[in-house]
Order: C-alpha cells, then structure tokens, then sequence
C-alpha cells in the first residue's frame, strides 16, 4: 500500500508540474523597466482665474490618428508636417519644420486637437497660448507653472526632428466656469499601436493647489484621467500602483509563493517577510534620491539577480532551508531596486510630491505581498485539510516549476547584461 501511494505521488508531482510550468511558460516574463516607455506630462494651473494646462508631448501622440490608421490600413503615413526621408536601413520620417512654420495655425489645430478637457460631463473650449518644437525631450521637468511658461517661451528647434524622438510643449488657455472643480482629460484622437517594448504614461501635476498634486495615468487616455485635487485620492492612487505591479510582476509572485511554501505559517515567514520588506523600503526611496549608479549594465544586471534570487527561494524551499534574515534583506534590496524602475517610468523621480507617492506605493507593494502570502497559505491549508496526499506533489511541483522558469530567466537577462558592457 505504500509504495501504491509512493507511485500515486509521484504522478501527481509530474501531472502538477507540467501544468505549472505550462502556466507559467504563457505567462509574460518581461522585466521591470521598459526602456521605450514614452511620457506624456499635464500640469494644470489657475492663472488670473482662468484655467490653462500646460502638455509636453511625444510628437507620435500629436498625431496618433494619423499612425494608426496607417498601422492598420498598412500604407505610408500622410500629414503635411511630416517627410519622408531614406536612411541606412530603410525610411523614417521627421517633422518638418517649414511646412509647420507656413501653416502655423494648422499645426496649432492639431495640437489643440489631441487632448479634450471636460468638467461635469461638458466639454470646454481650449486655445493655444503657444508651443515649442524640441528635437528630444528636455532635461527641465514641468513641475510648476513657471517651469511650463519658461518651456513654451523657448524658440524651437532649426532642425527637421525625427519624428519619434520629437517632444512639443504647448499651452492651452481653457473657458471654464470653474477653474478649481474637477478636470477630466482625455485623447482627442484615435490611439496608435505602440511597437514592442513600447509602454505610454502619463504624468499629471494638478498646480491648482499648493505644493502640487502628481498622479499617473497609462495608455493613451481612451479611458479620461480625473485630476479632482485630493490628496487622499491621490495616496490611493499609488497604493493601487503598488498593488498592481507586485500582482502583474511574475517574479516578485513567485518570490513571495516560493518563500511561502518553504517556510509556512510560522513564525520565521514573519521574520523573513519583514526583512524583505525592509530591504526593498530602502532601495526603493534611496533610488528616488539618487543613489542609483548610471552604468548601462547596472539595471540588466539587477533584473538577472532578481531571477536568480527566484530560483534561489524556489531550490531553498524545495529542500527545506528556506534562508536567514539576513539573506532576504539582501533579497529585498534586490527586489526595491525593480519596484524602482517601474515606479520610475511611471511617476518620474522628479514628482513634487514624492515622498507621499513613494510611501502610499510601498504601502500598496505591502498590501499586494500579503494578498499572496494568504491565498498561497489558504490552498496549502484547504489542501491539507481535504486532499492530503496532493498537497506534497502540488509544492513540489509548484516550486520546481518556479526553478525552472527562473533558471531561463537568469539566462534571459544575463545576455542582456552581456549586450549592454
């Protein structure tokens, strides 16, 4: 009868892993940091009672309709403030700075075109105070007013820009009522299809109170973004940042459910998540203050040590030496540093109010790790209590999945170290 349920385990090892590693296998194993992430910044302010916004724009989303159209419909792309140009390899386009300064008013309508601002359901009338043409996007970030006035005061570039480098500041002048109720903002045109690795943020700064709001919002603002000038609102924004990105980060999951398996409900799960915690606390606000080194090869590197410290919970709680404190601190620091980078794209290390951003998103990171830490504890003890002999097979065959995957991962993302030395 023994070996009889020997045998029955082991099948269920194969049958758990297999379906594990076929999960997991579909599952995007991307990093944390998106190198193309393109950042479109909104500062809203109250000047002499009249509501303005200030936009700094990548030229691509100026023109999104226009781009997607010929993504879908597969034809060259057609705008009077664009050329065509050979290159090396192919073709690419530039904005054309001529036919820009002939049709100037033009230009102007199709800025003002790209974004609508509503309040209570109303759309609002919107005029140009300005725009400013640059060949990349400037190093001075719009986090106040004065800094937006100073953008859009520049005179633009000389040069045909390419086209996908190409940043524009412009101004708006908005007819509204209230200035200081809520603001709803939304694209004007059709989105584009970014092209892989190509992820789109919004950064959004409500100056219509002081010291001014920053908040988030992805995509291309199909969905309206509300700048409503609530602090609260805003904290819960970034909790919920927090929380979506250790949920939607595979490796930080399966950190959490392989540290979780080895260990358990006990008391040194408590001690080890507490150490964790702290660790990725300090390199996540030490790399908002700076201490972050600007070698190319740093962040590749730090993406494949988080990899190995992956297989490393998952080979340590497959035989039963789940670590020290000391070891997940170091884990932590490790883990800190990704949480940075992906917060980095999002909200920017030059918010104005960081640090409120930066506690409600480890508050949110928190939130997220202990989701994981009870559903993982939950089916181990329903398991336990009502399936005992799958429970053996499904951790095993949970972590050795885990190891397997990360094993490809470290691969992965060394050659990525090795192509940036």
């Amino acid at each position: 009868m023994k070996s009889i349920c020997l045998r029955i385990n082991r099948v269920l090892e194969i049958i758990v892993l297999c379906a594990v590693a076929t999960f997991l296998a579909c599952t995007s194993s991307s990093a944390h940091f998106s190198e193309g992430t393109k950042v479109r910044t909104i500062l809203v302010a109250v000047e002499n009672n009249t509501l303005v916004a200030f936009v700094r724009v990548p030229a691509p989303l100026v023109f999104s309709d226009l781009v997607g159209r010929a993504q879908v419909d597969q034809i060259p792309l057609s705008s009077p403030f664009l050329r065509l140009e050979p290159t090396g390899t192919g073709v690419r386009y530039r904005l054309d700075m001529d036919a820009i300064a002939k049709d100037r008013s033009g230009f102007e309508d199709r800025l003002l075109g790209a974004l609508i601002f509503s309040q209570a359901g109303l759309d609002l009338n919107a005029s140009l105070t300005g725009f400013t043409v640059h060949g990349r996007r400037p190093q001075r970030v719009l986090d106040s007013i004065e800094a937006a006035q100073s953008a859009i005061r520049e005179d633009s570039t000389s040069l045909d820009p390419v086209f996908g480098a190409a940043v524009i500041d412009y101004g708006v002048r908005i007819e509204s009522p209230d200035p200081a109720s809520d603001v709803e903002i939304r694209s004007g045109y059709a989105p584009l299809l970014p092209g892989p690795g190509v992820a789109i943020e919004n950064h959004l700064v409500d100056a219509r109170i002081q010291p001014p709001l920053s908040s988030t919002a992805p995509g291309q603002l199909e969905i309206p973004a509300v700048l409503d000038g609530s602090r609260l609102s805003t904290f819960l924004h970034f909790v919920y940042q927090g929380m979506l990105h250790i949920l939607e980060g595979l490796d930080h999951v399966l950190l959490v459910i392989a540290l979780a398996l080895g260990v358990g409900a006990t008391r040194k799960l408590i001690y080890l998540v507490t150490a964790f915690t702290l660790g990725h606390s300090v390199t996540l606000i030490a790399t908002f203050l700076g201490a972050t080194p600007s070698w190319p090869w740093f962040i590749p590197a730090v993406e494949a040590a988080i990899a190995a410290s992956v297989l490393y919970a998952a080979i340590a709680a497959m035989i039963k030496k789940s670590g020290s404190v000391l070891v997940f601190t170091g884990i932590g620091l490790l883990h800190g540093l990704g949480f940075s980078f992906v917060l980095g794209d999002i909200l920017g290390r030059d918010a104005p109010d960081l640090v409120p951003a930066l506690l409600a998103f480890n508050v949110g990171i928190e939130i997220g790790q202990l989701l994981i830490l009870a559903v993982t504890l939950s089916i181990v003890f329903c398991l336990e209590k009502l399936a005992t002999p799958a429970l053996r097979p499904a951790r095993l065959g949970t972590l050795a999945a885990i190891a397997i995957l990360s094993s490809w991962w470290v691969a992965e993302r060394l050659g990525g170290v090795v192509s940036a030395v």
